[in-house]
């Protein structure tokens, strides 16, 4: 009897277990899974969303939820815009080694398994706004080339912009300032069809002229006169307003500091960029026009 009713008791206490009042329901698990994806700003104004479409384990997870908050502190210690950022932000994980990009309420990350993605540089663009509303309104130059900074300054992507510089003065390929910031002509420099490896080539170019001139603008005046030309319409008056000069002659004193405090890509360099020699095999091939001062 005794032996009977122990196994009574414990048929009771499993059964009990077992009914609907303490099954976990299937949505509480739902949730559960989607909140370990989510991740909000200290001051909680934004929300982070991780579409972890690839399926990297959490642990990466955690970690990109760790970059985002210090990309997101970050930027916003660096210049302030009228601009106001989405309250959710959905980051999108990829397979691949696209070109990756961030607009309002998304970013879309690839490079993800070989610890190659540019966050800070896509954050950069959502949190300060890019154009109006994310269009082309405004040109690319102070745009890309400041979230490239940021991306050198706090990111895993380093563009070596001013060594690159070098070697594309000493190359004869320099990119005229006044073409990148032309509303009729920056979309061949910045968006091309990239349909052949030359406009590839190009457009990393022309990423790379703008980091090193805003990078160089920001060392040797400062965020604050900086802040004042971002994203601003007739960039070329925005310039020699607050600089105080015109774009050739801010120009000509960046060429000078390029060259005068510069050393040659090494070999080893080039071999870091992992691309340098795919994009710069074909830059003789590139049409002239496109270096050439109007």
């Amino acid at each position: 009897m005794f032996k009977f009713r122990g196994f009574f008791l414990i048929f009771i206490f499993l059964l009990s277990a077992c009914t609907p009042d303490t099954v976990v329901p299937k949505e509480k698990i739902q949730k559960e899974k989607i909140d370990e994806n989510i991740v909000v700003t200290a001051d909680g104004k934004i929300a982070f969303k991780i579409i972890n479409t690839i399926k990297v384990p959490q642990e990466k997870v955690e970690s990109i939820k760790d970059e985002l908050l210090n990309a997101y502190d970050e930027i916003q210690n660096s210049i302030h815009t009228a601009y106001v950022p989405s309250e959710t932000i959905d980051v999108f994980l990829n397979e691949g080694n696209q070109v990756s990009w961030g607009l309002k309420s998304k970013i879309i990350l690839y490079g993800i398994k070989e610890n190659q993605y540019p966050l800070v540089h896509e954050l950069t663009h959502s949190l300060l706004g890019y154009g109006n509303n994310f269009d082309s309104s405004r040109g690319y130059l102070t745009q890309e080339g400041f979230a490239t900074y940021m991306e050198d300054k706090y990111g895993k992507s380093k563009s070596n912009a001013h060594k690159l510089m070098k070697y594309f003065i000493d190359s004869n390929k320099l990119i005229p300032i006044s073409k990148l910031i032309d509303l009729n002509q920056d979309d061949a420099y910045f968006r091309p069809a990239l349909t052949n490896q030359e406009e590839y080539t190009l457009q990393w170019m022309s990423y790379i002229h703008s980091a090193s001139l805003i990078t160089y603008l920001i060392d040797t005046y400062g965020l604050e006169m900086f802040e004042q030309i971002y994203n601003e319409d007739d960039l070329a008056k925005k310039i020699e307003e607050i600089y105080g000069g015109n774009i050739s002659e801010i120009e000509n004193d960046w060429v000078v500091f390029i060259k005068n405090s510069q050393t040659g890509l090494t070999y080893e360099d080039k071999i870091k960029m992992g691309s340098f020699f795919t994009a710069t095999s074909v830059i003789d091939q590139i049409d002239p026009k496109f270096f050439t001062k109007e």
